[in-house]
């Protein structure tokens, strides 16, 4: 009896290494976990920023398809807020938004001679680009 009392008593508590292996453990599962939710927070943000793009370039694409044609065409950026649906605010060419709005829309035509007006339009964020210009072509009929 007295070597199992011996044998209980040494098996009664945690060690410091049983305790810290522990802590390891829960800390790493810790930092997993947030670095997974940050991340799904930042592709959210993302993918509203993109989806939001979009409505601006078709918005854009149906504005200049609508403007008449005409023979001495100019440039012009407006800006659209990314989280509410406001009206936009038209801008200065290029030129920066007012703080509420996150994406700048800039579209600019070209009239080379004898040829069909050529219209650009470039979605940015501040002052990076989102994806790649859309042009569309007018004739005069």
């Amino acid at each position: 009896m007295p070597d199992r009392a011996k044998r209980h008593r040494a098996q009664a508590g945690t060690t410091l290494i049983e305790l810290l292996v522990s802590i390891l453990i829960i800390g790493t599962a810790l930092v997993l976990l947030v670095g997974i939710f940050s991340t799904g927070a930042i592709d959210s943000r993302l993918a509203a920023t993109y989806t939001a793009a979009e409505a601006v370039m078709a918005y854009e694409v149906e504005k200049v398809g609508a403007m008449p044609y005409g023979t001495n065409p100019s440039s012009y950026s407006e800006c659209f807020a990314t989280n509410a649906a406001t009206n936009p605010t038209v801008v200065a060419y290029k030129s920066s938004c007012p703080g509420s709005a996150g994406l700048r829309a800039d579209v600019s035509p070209s009239q080379p001679q004898d040829r069909p007006q050529q219209w650009t339009i470039q979605i940015s964020t501040g002052s990076a680009p989102i994806g790649s210009p859309v042009s569309i072509y007018k004739v005069n009929r």
